[in-house]
C-alpha cells in the first residue's frame, strides 16, 4: 500500500510522514518538484532528518541546472516503487500534485514535435486552438502561450485534440494507495505560512541563492521556485528586504491554495484538519498495519 501525503505547503505533511513511516517502517518518496534538487535546501523546507533517518528516494537526485519533467519523474517513482512487495507500506509526500497523479493513475505523456508555428501571436494562437480543440481552449488562459501552442502541436502532429486524448486516458489506480490531505484552518495556514517565511530567511536563504547564483547563474529554471526568484530580485537590488519577503509570503500562500484546489479536484484526497486527526483515523480504518 502506498500512502499519500498531500495538500497545501506548510500544512504539516512532513511530519505527518514521519510518523507514518516511522511506525511501519515505510520508505519515504519525494513528490516535491523542487526537493529533488541538491543545494535547494532552505527555500525548498527540505528536512534533512529524512535523508538520515529514514529509508528514502527522490530527494538530492539531481543538480540544479538539469532539468526535470512530469515524465521523468513518473518513470523514477514507479521505479522506486517497484522496488519493493505489494505487502510493504510506502510513503509518497509532497505538494507537487501533478507529480503524484502521474505516479498513481495510468495515463501516458505524449512525446510530439515543436510546434512549427511558435511566433504566432497570442490572439492568432488562442483563436486557432478555439477552432480545433474548444474543450482544451476552455481551460487554458489566452495568453498562456506555452500551453496553447502545446495544445496546438498535438493536434497538429498526431491529428487529434488533446481534450480527446486526455478523455481516453485510464483513470483507474495504478497502485494500492491511499491520499490523505492535510488542510489547517485558513488563517492558520497562512500564519504559518508567513512565519515559515521569515525563519528561512533567519536560516540562510539569501546566501544560498547567493551561492546558488554564483555556482549556476540566473537563469537556472529551477530558480522558478517561490522564494528563488524573489531573492534573485533583492539580490539585483529591485526591491527591498522587506518587499522581498512579503512578495513570497503572498506567492507562497496563493500557491498553498492553488495546491489545495489540485488535490480536491484531481485526486481522491481524504481531508483530516491536521496529523493527530489523519492518525486516529488511519489507525481505526487500517489497524492491522500499525499493529
Amino acid at each position: 500500500m502506498i500512502i499519500v501525503i498531500g495538500g497545501p505547503t506548510g500544512s504539516g505533511k512532513t511530519s505527518l510522514a514521519k510518523t507514518i513511516a516511522r511506525a511501519l517502517h515505510a520508505p519515504i518518496i519525494n513528490a516535491d518538484a523542487y526537493q529533488v534538487y541538491q543545494g535547494m535546501d532552505i527555500g525548498t523546507n527540505k528536512d534533512k532528518s529524512i535523508l538520515k533517518d529514514f529509508q528514502h528516494h527522490g530527494f538530492d537526485i539531481l543538480k540544479p541546472n538539469e532539468l526535470f519533467s512530469v515524465k521523468q519523474f513518473q518513470v523514477l517513482a514507479r521505479g522506486y516503487i517497484d522496488q519493493y512487495s505489494s505487502q510493504q507500506p510506502i510513503v509518497m509526500v509532497g505538494g507537487t500534485g501533478l507529480y503524484i497523479k502521474a505516479t498513481l493513475f495510468d495515463f501516458t505523456f505524449l512525446d510530439h514535435p515543436q510546434n512549427p508555428m511558435p511566433l504566432m501571436s497570442p490572439e492568432v494562437a488562442y483563436a486557432r486552438l478555439l477552432e480545433v480543440d474548444p474543450v482544451s481552449a476552455k481551460k487554458i488562459h489566452p495568453h498562456n502561450m506555452r500551453r496553447v501552442l502545446r495544445a496546438l502541436a498535438i493536434y497538429d502532429a498526431t491529428g487529434e485534440t488533446k481534450s480527446s486524448i486526455e478523455s481516453k486516458q485510464d483513470h483507474a489506480l495504478r497502485y494500492d494507495a491511499m491520499v490523505i490531505g492535510l488542510n489547517p484552518a485558513r488563517e492558520n495556514l497562512y500564519a504559518t505560512i508567513d512565519a515559515r517565511v521569515i525563519a528561512m530567511i533567519d536560516q540562510g536563504l539569501i546566501e544560498e541563492v547567493r551561492a546558488l547564483e554564483a555556482t549556476y547563474g540566473k537563469t537556472l529554471t529551477a530558480f522558478q521556485a517561490i522564494g528563488y526568484k524573489e531573492v534573485l530580485d533583492f539580490l539585483a537590488g529591485n526591491c527591498s528586504k522587506d518587499q522581498m519577503i512579503a512578495s513570497i509570503q503572498m506567492a507562497t500562500r496563493r500557491y498553498a491554495k492553488r495546491q489545495w484546489t489540485y488535490f480536491k479536484h484531481q485526486l481522491p484526497t481524504q481531508w483530516f484538519d491536521d496529523e493527530g486527526q489523519a492518525m486516529a483515523w488511519l489507525r481505526k480504518t487500517y489497524g492491522h498495519l500499525f499493529a
